[in-house]
């Protein structure tokens, strides 16, 4: 008789401990994201349904200019794997997640794109038109619309 209470107790407290442990990773995966960034960013959505973000430390510094292509990442780049049964969007956050940056693909150029990543997540694995400063070959996203 006194197994069978171990065993209720364990079968209450090993699904909370669970819940409890995955919503601890949830908060500081979510908070890793957040300071990977270091930077406030305002979003705010624009005419053409796009997203603007802000970050006053490029303002003015470098030209702006609009840029076409597929936002994707730089692990896979136009090349997904479609055996792993996950969409473009999917695998695109999925690499991401696990360490790959952002990329916008045009032909047969890529560039490295910053900006918020919530926002670039969105728009993984879609042709879009946006605008942004180019240094280099990175891209200081400061708006994104649908292409």
């Amino acid at each position: 008789m006194q197994s069978r209470s171990w065993y209720r107790f364990l079968a209450v407290a090993a699904p909370a401990t669970l819940i409890g442990a995955m919503a601890i990773a949830a908060l500081v995966g979510d908070a890793t994201v957040r300071s990977d960034s270091g930077q406030t960013i305002e979003d705010s959505q624009n005419e053409a349904g796009g997203v603007s973000i802000n970050r006053p430390e490029f303002s003015g510094s470098l030209p702006t200019r609009t840029f076409g292509g597929v936002i994707t990442d730089d692990h896979c780049a136009a090349r997904h794997d479609m055996n792993s049964g996950m969409g473009t969007s999917e695998c695109t956050r999925v690499c991401v997640h696990r360490g790959a940056n952002y990329v916008l693909v045009d032909g047969d150029k890529s560039y490295r794109l910053e900006g918020n990543a919530t926002e670039l997540g969105i728009f993984s694995g879609t042709r879009v038109a946006l605008t942004g400063s180019l240094a280099g070959n990175r891209i200081q996203v400061s708006s994104i619309a649908l292409e």
